[in-house]
């Protein structure tokens, strides 16, 4: 070999030992919410609300209440607005559109959430009169279910209305009924207009959506789940306990019908027929390559398998599985009354039996205020 080829050569394996280019992973920081910001920022439009609803959420367990409430308004007015206008719901609600293209606004169990939340809010304000609107907007979107048995059956909702309803002097008694009822064997207390702290309190971790059916078209949920059943609270001499009102899964599983459901039941059941058609096009091809006498017969089921072919893969079936992800699996709440200044708190959480979860032990240090309500928010995770 010549000096020319040698170093031919020696380049050659010097380009294909050469290390690859190493791009640096992007800057984060460890503030979930500023990154959860980057998140929206980067979202597409469709998903916007979703990831504001998530950012909303982990603004509110790291004690960022102002942020989180930013977050929410960003959300209810689209919520609140029926998508009709919107060019990809449309799509969607026909029969060749993916139901994900559209507007991401939540199922109504999500929607509800982020009412609960900013009525939450709206409380730790001292503005109770908006925290009933929004519990009770909060119902009338779970009450758009089929199975009018399951429709606005929120327990806390109904429980929480009456409470505001007490505080501002009104009369509660029809919403602790409907809350009483929903509650079933869990015992609810009477109204106490005189508690000055009210605690909000979630547990576990929320149902997940995702596709069944044949084509993904049936919106089906894995059940979420909790090891926590109650949380405990003592103040010294006093103690309460708070035990699980509401189950998420539950309220996601029972939320009825909707205009979405039957139209992906007719995407899927359109595809159904017209894969079939597509699948007896090759058998019709096979005849084509045997005698000359049946070959007229193979063309039409040729042409109609392309076509029903071509349909059946335009009409997409498949649920919109989007998920508020970081959503509980039941919410708890307590209210009780303590003298204005600094308080200590010694919280436990319970499982199933009763029994403490020492892991999940903790005590917070907060200020009841002399002029209004003073609300906690508690979340085991």
């Amino acid at each position: 070999m010549n000096k020319v080829c040698q170093l031919v050569a020696v380049a050659l394996f010097a380009v294909g030992c050469a290390a690859p280019e190493i791009k640096k992973a992007p800057v984060a920081s460890n503030d979930l919410v500023a990154e959860g910001k980057k998140l929206i920022a980067a979202a597409p439009n469709r998903d916007k609300i979703l990831w504001r609803y998530r950012v909303a959420l982990v603004a509110m367990k790291s004690g960022r209440f102002a942020e989180a409430r930013q977050l929410l308004d960003e959300c209810l007015p689209t919520v609140g607005a029926i998508l009709t206008a919107d060019e990809r719901t449309i799509k969607a609600r026909s029969l060749f559109g993916n139901e994900a293209q559209k507007i991401y606004v939540g199922e109504s169990y999500e929607q509800a959430m982020a009412y609960f939340y900013r009525g939450l809010l709206y409380w730790m304000d001292g503005e109770p009169d908006n925290a009933r609107a929004c519990f009770k907007s909060a119902q009338l979107i779970d009450g758009d279910a089929k199975d009018k048995s399951f429709a606005s059956d929120f327990v806390l909702l109904d429980y929480l209305d009456g409470l505001a309803t007490t505080k501002l002097l009104g009369d509660g008694g029809d919403m602790l009924r409907r809350a009483r009822a929903s509650a079933k064997t869990n015992a609810l207390p009477d109204y106490v207009a005189s508690a000055n702290v009210l605690v909000f309190t979630q547990f576990g971790f929320g149902p997940l959506k995702y596709g069944g059916g044949k084509y993904g078209e049936r919106l089906q949920y894995h059940a979420g789940y909790s090891p926590v059943f109650a949380a405990r609270f003592k103040m010294g001499e006093q103690m309460v306990e708070a035990k699980a009102l509401d189950d998420l899964t539950f309220q996601a599983t029972t939320r009825g019908g909707r205009l979405m459901d039957d139209i992906l039941a007719d995407k899927g059941s359109l595809k159904k027929p017209l894969d079939a058609i597509a699948t007896v096009a090759p058998l019709a091809g096979a005849v084509l390559a045997g005698p000359k006498e049946t070959r007229g017969a193979a063309l039409p089921l040729i042409g109609a398998g392309i076509a029903a072919g071509a349909v059946s893969n335009t009409a997409e079936a498949m649920a919109d599985t989007r998920t508020w992800n970081n959503l509980p699996q039941h919410l708890a709440f307590a209210a009780f009354r303590l003298p204005p200044g600094p308080q200590v708190v010694a919280i436990e959480f319970l499982d199933r039996d009763g029994k403490p979860l020492p892991k999940l032990s903790r005590t917070l240090t907060f200020e009841v205020r002399a002029d209004r309500d003073t609300v906690l928010f508690i979340s085991d995770q």
